[in-house]
């Protein structure tokens, strides 16, 4: 297997982009601190980095977002009732994060079980 150039690794000509398999993800602007949160980041993260959409400030809305839901698992894991402007403001944040555009369907999570009839796209029928 080749050696990975330095421009594919992200340390080359800062003019060239490195394709998004080399660049690492980054983490949350933000201490998170339920793992439903950190989940959240990440797949939600995921699905934009995917799309090619992840930006500055497509990173900081993120991280708003990922915070306002901490925030709310947090409160109603103590048993609290969250505030309603905290709904409110995850909701803004979601809005920011602009999701609706995106036409990709969410994939399923790491630990669903594998169909292993659907080899093909179709299941198979004996």
């Amino acid at each position: 297997m080749p050696k990975p150039s330095l421009a594919q690794v992200g340390q080359g000509d800062p003019a060239v982009l490195a394709h998004p398999g080399y660049r690492a993800f980054p983490p949350c602007a933000m201490p998170l601190q339920t793992d439903a949160a950190r989940a959240e980041y990440d797949s939600t993260g995921r699905l934009i980095w995917n799309v090619g959409r992840l930006s500055k400030d497509m990173h900081i809305a993120l991280s708003l977002y990922a915070s306002c839901f901490d925030q709310i698992q947090r409160i109603s894991a103590e048993g609290l009732t969250p505030r309603a402007s905290w709904y409110t403001n995850l909701q803004k944040a979601q809005a920011r994060l602009k999701l609706d555009d995106i036409d990709k369907p969410i994939s399923a999570p790491k630990e669903a079980p594998i169909n292993r009839f659907a080899r093909f796209g179709f299941p198979s029928r004996r």
